[in-house]
């Protein structure tokens, strides 16, 4: 999970984080540090194969003490792939339900909350309390959730004007509300630009 705080340190210039320049290295680097759906239906055949020669092996060979050894080590391997398969299992399950309770970092968030094993499961490995979990989180980190506000009350939708601060003005510069009022009411940011002084 160090790339990851490696990636938001990156994106993070004067306390201030820049989620799209975050969320596209994300996408990039997300692929290299996950398993992918491909792997994780390999350890599952892996696993199969091998509970299957245990199985033939103990048929066919029950008093040679090479095989008991090799049967062994085989045991030792299904148990370490079952723990894997397991983990993994329980990962894309906790990071699909993140996901659509509106969690764009997921991994973030695990991390945040202290790993997988930190939220709460039933019996048969089933996630519970998983809203409860993150609420906490949607006030301290609402960056990594959809919908999150961006620090300004502009709704142009709504008929309102722009009420937070300038962009355009020296003390509160910012290129992404620049762009996102240039967008959304190009007549509104030429007349804040022209406030500060700027000609669009």
């Amino acid at each position: 999970m160090q790339w990851l705080l490696d990636l938001i340190a990156k994106h993070t210039k004067e306390g201030v984080l820049d989620t799209e320049a975050l969320t596209k290295e994300l996408n990039t680097e997300f692929p290299k540090h996950a398993v992918p759906k491909t792997e994780f239906n390999t350890v599952n055949e892996q696993l199969k194969t091998a509970n299957n020669t245990i199985t033939d092996l103990k048929k066919s060979n029950g008093d040679n003490e090479t095989l008991q050894t090799t049967i062994k080590t085989h045991e030792t391997t299904i148990a370490t792939l079952k723990a894997e398969s397991e983990k993994v299992k329980k990962e894309y399950a906790l990071k699909d339900k993140l996901k659509d309770l509106g969690v764009t970092d997921a991994d973030y968030l695990i991390y945040k909350h202290g790993g997988i094993d930190k939220f709460n499961y039933d019996k048969d490995g089933n996630l519970i309390g998983l809203e409860d979990s993150i609420k906490p989180y949607k006030e301290s980190l609402p960056h990594i959730f959809k919908n999150a506000k961006s620090g300004t009350d502009y709704n142009p939708a709504g008929g309102g004007s722009y009420t937070g601060k300038n962009p355009f003005a020296k003390d509160s510069f910012n290129l992404t509300e620049q762009g996102k009022l240039l967008k959304e009411n190009p007549a509104q940011a030429k007349e804040l630009a022209s406030a500060a002084g700027i000609t669009i």
